[in-house]
């Protein structure tokens, strides 16, 4: 009977940490977590020393830094219980936070009490605000839709800014100081978005090109069907393990099997058996072999194991404990296999091409002997 699934609770009822335990869990996020809920305890205690220290006619700031504390706690809150996803935090801390610059830029434009205060009041604040949330927006986003985010900010910014010079002091044209101070202000936003975006341009392409050598590199050092070392890979793991060997004076040991009466067994079951019993053999052989042992397909039917700092004797009994793996593996309804080995150790003079030559020959010798068998090398 299917054992039931139930959701067992942590020895010491601990909710966070069967979260912690959960398949799929993401270390990553509880770093995050971490980091943001360490920065709104820093960050919280200023804001009721801003309101506190605003002027009586910023009533923007009378208003919204009460509203953006009670915000800061709900997410001190949504991040410890986790309540709230992360992602989905983390959009509206930054939906939160352009609101209340942008808000604040329309209320110094359009409330506030002269032009030339509020230009060093926006060059001072609100300018490096808005540069910092498009870097914010590379972090959380994707690269397009910061790319957007950053260029609405830039353009909702500029146009507030463009609207605040035609109506001040209505009657009076906007002076050559003004339209290039609008012009410095909007060029510093721009750099920023487009610097952000380049660099975040160059890493995911990066990224993109490191992803792809990797794939190119397991696709030149894997076997496609099984998943273990192909013969390129295991040929140089095998000069540098021999290098080692003789480096070091340590033995080394290499174990040749070869699955019994293969072609029968695509001829009788067919080629998808086939291939079906040599991923069989592949996990079955990698779960019996040692960390240090290194397993892969020579070709065909045919696997080898590299097994460093064994010699001949206990590579005997590994080859052993393999043959009996694979035998007793019998899954319902698929072929029984066997498999047959050559083991040979390697000596001070061999080449590559020597030690697999005996432990060839040790193939051989378990073949002709009856199969399913380890023999050594002479």
């Amino acid at each position: 009977m299917e054992a039931e699934k139930t959701h067992t609770p942590s020895r010491n009822g601990d909710p966070a940490a069967d979260r912690r335990a959960a398949p799929g869990h993401d270390p990553l996020e509880d770093i995050k977590r971490r980091v943001y809920l360490a920065s709104l305890v820093v960050g919280l205690p200023p804001i009721p020393l801003l309101w506190a220290t605003a002027r009586p006619g910023e009533l923007f700031l009378r208003v919204g830094l009460p509203v953006l504390a009670a915000f800061c706690l709900w997410c001190m809150w949504a991040l410890w219980s986790r309540r709230v996803p992360l992602w989905r935090l983390e959009r509206a801390v930054f939906a939160a936070i352009s609101a209340f610059v942008l808000g604040q830029l329309a209320f110094r434009i359009f409330a506030g009490t002269g032009w030339n205060m509020d230009q060093a009041s926006l060059t001072e604040t609100t300018y490096p605000m808005l540069a910092i949330l498009c870097i914010i927006a590379q972090l959380i986003f994707d690269t397009q839709t910061a790319l957007r985010l950053s260029l609405g900010l830039f353009g909702t910014a500029t146009a507030l800014v463009g609207a605040g010079a035609l109506v001040e002091e209505s009657g009076h044209r906007i002076t050559l100081d003004q339209t290039a101070w609008i012009a410095q202000q909007s060029a510093f936003l721009a750099a920023v978005i487009a610097l952000v975006y380049a660099t975040s341009y160059v890493k995911s392409q990066l990224a993109r090109q490191r992803t792809l050598a990797e794939a190119m590199h397991r696709l030149a050092h894997t076997d496609p069907l099984t998943g273990i070392s192909n013969r390129r890979s295991l040929y140089a793991a095998l000069r540098r393990e021999m290098e080692a060997a003789r480096r070091y004076g340590k033995p080394l040991s290499v174990i040749l099997f070869d699955l019994d009466r293969f072609k029968l067994l695509n001829d009788t079951y067919g080629h998808n058996q086939g291939d079906a019993a040599l991923r069989r053999v592949a996990h079955t052989a990698r779960a019996a072999l040692r960390a240090s042992d290194h397993l892969g397909r020579w070709g065909g039917e045919e696997f080898i194991v590299l097994a460093p700092e064994t010699d001949l004797d206990q590579a005997r009994h590994l080859a052993e404990r393999l043959r009996e793996a694979i035998a007793l593996d019998r899954p319902p309804g698929r072929p029984p296999l066997t498999a047959s080995f050559g083991v040979a150790s390697c000596r001070p003079d061999d080449s590559p091409e020597d030690l697999l030559r005996r432990a060839d020959e040790g193939l051989y010798r378990a073949k002709a002997g009856g199969r399913n068998r380890a023999e050594t090398a002479v």
